[in-house]
Parts: C-alpha cells; structure tokens; sequence
C-alpha cells in the first residue's frame, strides 16, 4: 500500500510593499482590477475577471454551483448584496503589502501580507486598514489563531488571476 505524497508547504516571503517588485503580467492584471474598482461598481470587475482563460475562485468550498455567473457571486458574497461592499474590500486588499507564495511550481503573489504574517498592527491607522479588508459577514468568524478572516488575492507569476476569497 502506498501513501499519497503530502504536498510540499508554501514557501513564504516577508512582506513586500514595492510594486517594482511584481513581475510585469501580475502588474497588468493588478491595474485591470484596479481600472475597474475606480469605477466603484462590481460589473466593472467583469473586465478583469474575464481577462483570465479560468475565472477566478471567489469560495474555497463549493459554496457557488459551477457556471454561476462571477458578479452575481460578488454580489451575494457583499453584504449589501449589490457588491459595493466586495469592491471596497478589494480595493483595501491592493493597497496593502504582499507577499510571494511558492507553491511548488506555481508562484503567487498574494495580498494582503497580514493574513500569511499575522503580526500585531504597529499603529491604530494600520490596524484600521487591516479591519477594511474584512467582510461583514466574516467578522463573527475567526481563524485558528482567534483572528478576522481577511480577504484574500492570489495572482500567478503569469498574471493569471486565481482567486479572491475568505481566509480558512
């Protein structure tokens, strides 16, 4: 009998906070998805979302049945139910440091910095914006450290854009 391979752990780096840092495809489709929160409506996602071959994840589970269109789940995963509350969160996300994830041959830049080093605020001001990045609906919820479940993006080396979901 054979045991199946355990995979290999992420490989994390610290954070990062300079955008030259980003490989030129994850920069593209950083400022695709920031083009579109400046219009402050979810559809405007729609551009980016659909710039990937495969949509992004917005649900680690199957929470969303396959062929659901992306900006109704937006929609239902915002509180307001009109995705107002998702565009401000990504918005707060992309402004916060980053990191670089390997995982095994894939590497992922992933926002914000905080939820793989979850390191106390250093200022009120940072702790603020670290709140900003939390959904409504996940603030009853906490993570195995007793933490706010924040948002999370992943964007490949490729620019292809994975996901954009709660914290497990």
């Amino acid at each position: 009998m054979t045991r199946a391979k355990k995979p290999a752990p992420d490989v994390v780096s610290g954070p990062y906070t300079d955008l030259a840092a980003l490989p030129a495809p994850v920069t593209a489709i950083r400022e695709k998805i920031l083009a579109g929160l400046e219009k402050n409506d979810v559809e405007a996602l729609r551009v980016p979302i659909d710039w990937n071959e495969v949509r992004p994840l917005f649900a680690k589970s199957g929470t969303f049945k396959a062929g659901t269109d992306p900006i109704e789940i937006l929609k239902a995963l915002s509180f307001d139910g009109r995705g107002r509350e998702i565009v401000t969160i990504l918005r707060a996300v992309l402004a916060q440091p980053f990191v670089k994830v390997a995982r095994g041959p894939v590497t992922l830049y992933e926002w914000p910095a905080f939820a793989r080093h979850p390191a106390p605020a250093a200022t009120d001001d940072e702790a603020r914006a670290r709140w900003r990045c939390v959904r409504f609906g996940d603030l009853a919820r906490s993570n195995a450290e007793g933490k706010p479940r924040p948002m999370r993006l992943g964007i490949a080396a490729d620019g292809v854009w994975h996901y954009f979901w709660s914290e497990d």
